[in-house]
C-alpha cells in the first residue's frame, strides 16, 4: 500500500533532518509519495504592508522557495526516490507556521507529517501558548515524525506500548508504514510498573495490530521490562540506545500544561524527545 508523507524543509539546506531520515529509512521508495513543503519565514512580509500588495516581495519569496524545494527535491532523488513520486509546495505564511503546517497535512491526508530539527523547535516554542494547544488538540490528527539530527542508515522501530488507546494508534502506524519495509523489525516495549494492567494482553494486543498489518511474527520481538513509574523513559532511552533503532513510537496522551514535549506524550515520556537525537521519534496521532 502505498505511504504519502508530508516533509517540512527550511533554509537550511545542508541539513534537511527530516528529508535525510526519510532518503535512509525506506528501501521501497516506489511506493512512498512525499511532498517537500515550505513555509516562508514571516519576517520576509514586513510589518507595513500586506503581502499581495507588495509584489516584490512575494516574487523574492517564490524565488527563494523554489532554490530551497530544487535542492531539497535533488536530495530525494539523490536518495533514490522516483521523479514521479515527489511533489513541492509552499505558502507565504497566513496563519502562523504551525497552522500552515497543519492545514497543509490535514488537506493532503498524509499519513505521517516529518519535521526536522527546525521544524521541531519552532512547535516547541510557540506551544507555551495556550490557544495553540487548543488548535493542535483539534487539528492535529496526523502521526508526526521528529528527526533532530537523525543517524543515516539505521534499522528497526522500537514501539512502547502501554494498553492505551493512543499507543495502539502508534502500533498501527508503524505497521502499516514498515508492511513492505521487510529490512526494518519491530520491538514492542512495555515498561511494567506494576499496578493492574496485563503485560501480556498489552504484548498480544499491539502483535495483533501488527498482524492485521501484515508484519509477521518473525519480525516482532516483544520486551517487558520491570520498572518504577519515575523510571519509564530511562528504560525507553536505554533500550533506543543499546538497539540503535532508526525511531521510536509514542502515543499521544493529549493536552497538558507546559511545552511541546509534555504534551504530545506527557511528562513521564517527555525525557525521551529531550534526549534522543540520532534516532527519530515518532508521535500518534
Amino acid at each position: 500500500m502505498r505511504k504519502k508523507i508530508l516533509i517540512t524543509v527550511s533554509d537550511e539546506v545542508s541539513h534537511l533532518y527530516g528529508l535525510r531520515f526519510a532518503g535512509s529509512f525506506f528501501r521501497n521508495k516506489t511506493q512512498v509519495d512525499a511532498t517537500l513543503f515550505y513555509v516562508a519565514p514571516h519576517s520576509d512580509f514586513g510589518d507595513t504592508k500586506p503581502v499581495s500588495e507588495d509584489l516584490k516581495i512575494r516574487r523574492a519569496v517564490q524565488n527563494r522557495a523554489g532554490t530551497v524545494l530544487d535542492t531539497a527535491r535533488q536530495k530525494l532523488l539523490d536518495f533514490g526516490f522516483p521523479p514521479e513520486n515527489l511533489t513541492t509546495a509552499f505558502t507565504l505564511n497566513q496563519f502562523g507556521r504551525v497552522n500552515d503546517i497543519v492545514r497543509q497535512a490535514r488537506s493532503g491526508k498524509y499519513d505521517a507529517v516529518v519535521l526536522g530539527k527546525r521544524g521541531y523547535l519552532f512547535f516547541q516554542s510557540i506551544m507555551e501558548s495556550s490557544v495553540v494547544r487548543q488548535i493542535l488538540a483539534r487539528d492535529l490528527d496526523f502521526p508526526i515524525w521528529i528527526c533532530k539530527n537523525p543517524k543515516e542508515h539505521l534499522k528497526n522501530v522500537l514501539v512502547c506500548v502501554d494498553g492505551s488507546e493512543a499507543a495502539l494508534r502508534m502500533v498501527d502506524h508503524v505497521g502499516f508504514i514498515l508492511g513492505e519495509e521487510n529490512q526494518h523489525c519491530l520491538t514492542l516495549l512495555h515498561v511494567d510498573t506494576g499496578g493492574t494492567k496485563d503485560s501480556a494482553l498489552i504484548i498480544e494486543q499491539a502483535r495483533n495490530k501488527l498482524t492485521q498489518n501484515c508484519i509477521p511474527d518473525d519480525r516482532i520481538k516483544p520486551l517487558v521490562v520491570r520498572s518504577s513509574k519515575s523510571g519509564v523513559a530511562k528504560i525507553i532511552l536505554e533500550e533506543a540506545a543499546s538497539g540503535n533503532y532508526a525511531a521510536v513510537g509514542l502515543g499521544r496522551v493529549g493536552i497538558r500544561r507546559g511545552g511541546l514535549k509534555e504534551w504530545l506524550v506527557g511528562s513521564r515520556a517527555a525525557k525521551v524527545i529531550e534526549s534522543i537525537e540520532k534516532t527519530s521519534v515518532w508521535i500518534s496521532s
